[in-house]
């Protein structure tokens, strides 16, 4: 197995392994550590039946649940795999998003296989180095702030900049599909600010494009990047639940210790 980036920031290419067959546990460790680091994680030429693709994100899932930050205190015993998208699930067009930021737990991780028939291109975006590029005064401000998120009657609120629950980096977490406003600013404030946020989580130097080609897998951490959309019935796609999104250093504690 090989690993190779793909992108200066972010995403790289894994070689030599058979996502099919079953895979050992120092193999799935591996590309675990590879998963945090690149964010997205591309595997060429496979050929897996979606039962297959499930147990290759319940294999991924065990690993990650333990180590999920416990400040949240929403653990759950095991992550949960969904398998494809429910109709009416999707953003808008091929908007950038993150998947399902307007629930309160959303997603952590997706794998989209393309198994015969060509999907149209999808593009990630590094919200790490997103975050990186903001000017220090206005990273400063927007660490404290909060944003609401909604689709379809469900909605959401989350810090602007999430704290990634295993490496503790921080990430912009806003998206130009599903995030509606920065809370507790006047509407045009929030309107401006959040045209300066997607247009720096969007920009070209933070951004890495794919053109779908058959056996084609991609693997992408839904709190690091976002990524645009694609035909539903164009992949075949599987989902493994997250936990609540935490801003940085925050203390988020829901219980009370009594002496």
């Amino acid at each position: 197995m090989q690993i190779q980036s793909l992108h200066p920031a972010f995403a790289a290419e894994v070689t030599g392994l058979d996502l099919a067959a079953p895979l050992d546990a120092p193999t799935i460790e591996v590309l675990h550590d590879a998963f945090l680091e690149h964010a997205v994680l591309l595997f060429r030429g496979q050929r897996l039946s979606p039962a297959a693709q499930s147990r290759f994100a319940e294999a991924l899932a065990a690993i990650e649940a333990p180590l999920l930050d416990r400040r949240s205190m929403l653990l759950p015993p095991a992550l949960r795999v969904v398998a494809g998208i429910p109709e009416g699930e999707a953003p808008p067009g091929a908007a950038w998003h993150a998947d399902h930021t307007h629930e309160a737990e959303p997603s952590l991780a997706c794998i989209a296989h393309a198994p015969a028939a060509e999907a149209s291109g999808i593009a990630f975006a590094d919200q790490r180095a997103a975050l990186a590029l903001l000017p220090a005064p206005l990273r400063r401000r927007v660490e404290e702030l909060r944003a609401e998120h909604a689709h379809q009657g469900h909605l959401a609120e989350h810090p602007v900049v999430r704290s990634h629950p295993v490496t503790g980096e921080g990430a912009l977490f806003v998206n130009p599909a599903f995030t509606r406003r920065i809370l507790n600013l006047p509407a045009g404030e929030s309107s401006r600010l959040l045209a300066a946020l997607f247009a720096a989580a969007t920009a070209p130097a933070v951004t890495w494009r794919h053109a779908w080609q058959p056996g084609d897998l991609i693997l992408w951490d839904n709190r690091a990047v976002l990524h645009t959309g694609a035909p539903a019935d164009a992949l075949q796609r599987v989902r493994i639940e997250g936990d609540r999104p935490l801003g940085l250093g925050a203390l988020e504690m829901p219980w009370v210790v009594a002496g």
